[in-house]
């Protein structure tokens, strides 16, 4: 539920703010996927996500229900508020979101448009309940998919990696 509620909230705050999506980062975009964001891999542990030093507990404790959501130290990039990277308390990290400092290993990233992505993800689907959230199967990677959500005008507002199962288990 606390993912929905991300996407939902991020979707609001892009509309507010407007425009084509985050600033681009100075370097190069890192890629999220096919399994990995550098040493942040699906199915880690907490323990060993927090580990790679790449992201921070700003909420220590047991999560009231469902999953914990870690936050991404400043430097690995801006994604949107109430995201980051959901790790389900026995199946580890099923979900890793983007930031403006990522993309897809093939190009896909924040400000993109819907015909964008679908041209490099031409089997780009609809995932309820939502009508703005698109997933794109990981090749050779079952149950695995990047996720994204468009704003109204179009343009990528959020995006991830995630373990579609561990991802419902939230």
């Amino acid at each position: 539920m606390r993912r929905a509620l991300g996407i939902v909230g991020a979707l609001a705050a892009a509309l507010t703010v407007g425009g084509t999506g985050l600033a681009s980062a100075a370097e190069e975009p890192v890629p999220i996927g096919p399994d990995c964001y550098k040493t942040l891999c699906l199915g880690q542990s907490e323990q060993d996500a927090l580990a790679t030093g790449l992201v921070v507990d700003e909420t220590p404790g047991e999560p009231p229900q469902g999953c914990n959501v870690l936050d991404f130290r400043p430097e690995e990039g801006q994604g949107h508020p109430a995201n980051g990277v959901f790790v389900h308390p026995t199946r580890g990290v099923v979900e890793i979101q983007g930031t403006d400092r990522m993309r897809t290993p093939e190009g896909a990233g924040f400000g993109q448009t819907l015909d964008q992505v679908r041209a490099i993800y031409p089997d780009l689907y609809n995932v309820p309940p939502m009508d703005f959230t698109y997933g794109a199967d990981v090749p050779g990677r079952p149950g695995v998919r990047y996720i994204f959500a468009f704003k109204d005008d179009g343009y990528l507002a959020d995006f991830g990696l995630e373990d579609v199962a561990g991802m419902d288990a939230c």
